[in-house]
């Protein structure tokens, strides 16, 4: 993970924790977390806290977070695909517990993503 780009996140991205400026502009409250981090792991808290608010499907809301990236200039293809995994992974280590005891869709997503991340780290070596 440490070879992939960090950046300052807030560290707790749920609904709750977001406002709308008059603008347009997303508020970030509750800065309870905040930090260095993949800019990844925000978006696997994002997706495992708000799933059934989420107005796209997980994998609609990766893609749209990458090409938010790349329209920015953010070169992504070297690095994206090991970070979106592996954070995923470490977001399944802190939330398995909820998605085991919710329902059986969601808990194979997060354990198919686990699964996935372990097969590269694996490959790695």
């Amino acid at each position: 993970m440490s070879a992939t780009p960090s950046t300052f996140i807030a560290g707790d991205w749920k609904m709750g924790n977001l406002g709308r400026h008059p603008d347009g502009r997303t508020i970030l409250l509750d800065w309870a977390y905040p930090g260095e981090a993949p800019g990844a792991w925000d978006l696997g808290w994002y997706l495992a806290l708000n799933r059934a608010r989420l107005p796209q499907s997980k994998e609609e809301t990766i893609a749209a977070y990458r090409d938010a990236l790349e329209r920015r200039g953010i070169e992504t293809g070297a690095w994206f695909d090991r970070q979106i995994a592996l954070s995923l992974l470490g977001i399944a280590v802190c939330f398995g517990w909820e998605k085991a005891h919710g329902e059986d869709d969601e808990l194979r997503w997060w354990a198919d993503r686990a699964e996935r991340a372990m097969q590269q780290l694996t490959g790695d070596r």
